[in-house]
């Protein structure tokens, strides 16, 4: 607290100091001929009295006459002979003639006695200009230490909120990731603590995510490894022949393709999750063939089901930036999950819809329900449990398809297929590039 008192404290000084020493003197400066004629102003009466006063006498008449009404003034007023005055060289043709001068560096102002040569004088300096070092002193003192009380009351509200943070940010490192910073809104750190909270709930979520993970694939895993033990167990205790002790490792082999499946999905999720929305600059793609090519290549691994891929009528070819190998990894992804649920037919189409490519992944199978549709897409997230472990889905194909949606800048949402089946829509972004023929 010393140190914020005491770095608020010089800055504020620095701050009022600034007025009269570097702002006062330049506004001095600029208005100093306008101030000059106005105390010429406010003289030209009382020098007019005094020289009234002083008309047809000599000079010594003139010196009795002065010192008995100088008593009279404020202020110093004198009778000096002209040529014993510093005045100004620029001022001296008006001094002769009769106008008041000034005298700035003895703040003082002067006027020639009729057309003698001795000059009436005031001030040197006025009133309000004498104030003795004591009183400065005590003024100085004062002003310092009611400087202090603003200061000192800035402080201790601003450490009243730093301590806020700092209590915040201690619990939540020693693992309660429910803590928030609490301040007011008039704060001067209420923009911190939102960024601070901002960053805990992400931060939790995290973790909380990561949490979820660890639990599902430890879960995952352990499934198809009791299988590997189970078949290692009966190979070496029952089996008797060599068509019994392949069928059993043919077991283990499958039981082993679905872990590393499982590891290389958590290894494409975790790419994304490092970068979600680092794209960079795609390449130009034309859309409609190459989707065309994905639908074809996939349509020979189904047999009891089918596939279509239904161009638009009034496009030939649509051009999008995107990356082939990331989105062609999502749309398959798509179809294979449709091709599970379906019940006879799937279908993958595209639209341009107000500047969007929409590709739509559509089924007549059970459709999602409303209440699953954002949860869907979180790792390892089932409907059905035992229908997901039947087909061999892990959860994590969805989340995947969601990141690489979003690091094309794009999103992904599911709806209801015209068959009252589910249906999975990835929106991408278009440019006005994009309707620019690829150079081939």
């Amino acid at each position: 607290m010393k140190r914020i008192f005491i770095t608020i404290y010089i800055v504020m000084i620095i701050g009022l100091l600034t007025i009269p020493f570097g702002i006062v003197p330049i506004i001095d400066e600029i208005f100093k001929d306008q101030v000059t004629e106005a105390e010429r102003d406010l003289a030209r009466g009382t020098f007019a009295l005094i020289a009234q006063r002083l008309e047809g006498l000599d000079k010594a008449g003139q010196d009795e006459e002065l010192a008995r009404i100088a008593p009279l003034f404020g202020y110093p007023v004198t009778l000096q002979a002209m040529d014993q005055l510093d005045v100004d060289p620029e001022d001296i043709p008006d001094f002769k003639n009769g106008l008041i001068v000034s005298h700035s560096e003895e703040d003082m102002l002067i006027q020639r006695l009729g057309a003698s040569d001795r000059a009436m004088t005031m001030g040197g300096p006025f009133p309000g200009n004498r104030i003795d070092a004591q009183a400065q002193y005590i003024f100085w003192g004062l002003f310092l230490l009611f400087l202090a009380l603003p200061a000192f009351a800035w402080t201790f509200f601003l450490q009243h909120d730093l301590k806020k943070i700092q209590k915040t940010t201690a619990q939540f490192a020693a693992g309660d990731h429910t803590a928030r910073v609490k301040v007011s809104r008039i704060s001067s750190f209420s923009q911190v603590a939102v960024s601070i909270n901002t960053m805990a709930e992400q931060t939790q979520k995290l973790l909380e995510s990561q949490k979820d993970l660890s639990n599902s694939v430890s879960h995952e895993i352990r499934t198809p490894l009791a299988r590997i033990k189970f078949s290692l167990e009966m190979i070496a205790e029952f089996v008797n022949t060599a068509q019994q002790g392949s069928h059993y490792l043919s077991e283990i082999g499958r039981d082993v393709e679905e872990i590393e499946s499982l590891v290389d999905e958590m290894l494409t999720y975790a790419r994304f999750d490092r970068e979600p929305e680092k794209s960079g600059d795609l390449n130009r793609h034309e859309m409609i063939s190459w989707l065309d090519a994905i639908v074809e290549t996939e349509q020979k691994g189904i047999r009891e089901k089918a596939l279509s891929f239904e161009k638009p009528v009034d496009k030939t070819s649509l051009i999008s930036r995107f990356e082939p190998v990331y989105l062609g990894w999502a749309i398959r992804n798509l179809i294979r999950n449709a091709v599970k649920y379906a019940r006879n037919r799937i279908a993958v189409t595209i639209e341009e819809v107000e500047g969007n490519l929409l590709i739509h992944v559509d089924d007549d199978g059970p459709g999602i329900p409303e209440s699953s549709r954002e949860k869907i897409f979180q790792p390892f997230f089932r409907i059905d449990s035992s229908r997901s472990r039947k087909s061999g889905n892990y959860g994590l194909g969805l989340a995947i398809a969601k990141r690489i949606s979003r690091w094309h800048k794009g999103s992904i949402h599911v709806g209801l297929s015209p068959w009252n089946g589910a249906r999975f829509t990835i929106t991408l972004p278009m440019d006005p590039m994009d309707s620019v023929p690829v150079s081939e």
